[in-house]
């Protein structure tokens, strides 16, 4: 038997209370994915990296430990230690790097295709169905929407999962469907829109452009549409999926996208407006990028300030844009591909021999 499945799921968690029933909401999520993929008969594996857990709460690793087997998903839980999380800037103000996590688990997985996933997201079963077929292509990376969906409790907890998603249709608060980009930013016009809930692509292609881009910070910002940018400058098209295929998020209070906030000077406002007044918006663009203004900060790392998206982001695509692949935005070491990190396997497939 081979020990190398069709897809990999990648998510981080961390047991610091993020939210209300955290560990239930993890569990419930992980366990409704494993039904889904057993479901569909697809060979897969869930890596859940575990960054830099609270020495004073139970790992994780143990709460997901008794999922339903099924014989096509493993579940290995990856432990990344606190010393790999203190050097970064703001490790006092967050406990979770995401982009980081993300990378452990890129590194380290077996699948032909991958996806990382918020894992407390779910997916439809049209999205399974398409993962399903086995017909993905090495040249493509696959994009579908998130839908956040507003429920008032933790009764979902105790639904049964095609009532789980019927309810979920029913109660869509926002739709982050795909935002066209201006002419004026002199990059590919591609589904950036909460591109971090749903890019699947082959591993080959992650591996190439080095999972998501380092940041010294725990901001963390900009790192899945830079990855979209990265992959089609190496020639990988963009396939966006049917409406059927979808992403449901149940919102919590700390939801990212609102938590950035602008921060402005009197003098990039005065100059901002003077550039917009005598200048083109390309000009207008360039000064922000080469002046890194308006930086950011994420509510609740108030702490840490973060560079303009335009020096972060826009900068970057437009070097994309022109197909330059010799910008690169990790380390050859990316993903602590060198540590020997403490992994359990709390759910194995038929397939995965490789315990053997």
């Amino acid at each position: 038997m081979t020990s190398v499945p069709y897809l990999s799921v990648i998510g981080w968690v961390r047991n610091d209370g993020y939210t209300d029933g955290y560990v239930e909401r993890i569990r419930r999520a992980t366990g409704f994915l494993v039904n889904q993929l057993n479901r569909h008969h697809v060979p897969a594996e869930i890596v859940v990296v575990e960054w830099n857990p609270p020495p004073d709460r139970p790992l994780m690793a143990d709460a997901l430990a008794g999922l339903d087997a099924g014989g096509y998903v493993s579940v290995r839980v990856v432990i990344v230690d606190g010393r790999f999380h203190r050097p970064l800037i703001g490790s006092t103000l967050k406990g979770m790097h995401v982009l980081n996590a993300a990378n452990v688990g890129l590194r380290r997985a077996r699948g032909r295709f991958i996806v990382p996933k918020a894992i407390d997201t779910f997916f439809t079963d049209c999205v399974i169905e398409h993962i399903a077929r086995q017909q993905l292509r090495n040249d493509e990376v696959y994009r579908c929407d998130r839908y956040d969906v507003t429920i008032q409790s933790n009764e979902w907890l105790e639904w049964g999962d095609d009532e789980l998603i019927e309810r979920m249709a029913e109660r869509v608060t926002f739709h982050h469907d795909r935002l066209v980009q201006s002419p004026e930013w002199g990059m590919r016009d591609l589904h950036t829109n909460a591109c971090g809930d749903f890019t699947l692509m082959d591993a080959v292609h992650w591996h190439s452009i080095r999972g998501f881009q380092d940041d010294p910070s725990v901001l963390c910002l900009d790192a899945d549409s830079i990855v979209l940018h990265a992959a089609a400058a190496r020639g990988v098209r963009e396939v966006c999926w049917p409406d059927g295929c979808r992403v449901y998020k149940i919102r919590h209070d700390n939801v990212f996208a609102h938590r950035i906030s602008e921060e402005w000077k009197d003098w990039q406002r005065h100059l901002d407006r003077f550039a917009t007044k005598r200048f083109s918006p390309t000009t207008r663009i360039r000064l922000r990028m080469f002046l890194d203004y308006p930086r950011r900060r994420v509510r609740g790392i108030d702490g840490v300030i973060g560079p303009s998206i335009e020096r972060n982001f826009v900068m970057k695509a437009r070097r994309y844009a022109r197909s330059d692949i010799s910008l690169v935005t990790n380390s050859a070491d990316w993903g602590l591909a060198h540590e020997r990190l403490l992994e359990r396997t709390t759910v194995r497939a038929d397939w995965d021999n490789a315990g053997d």
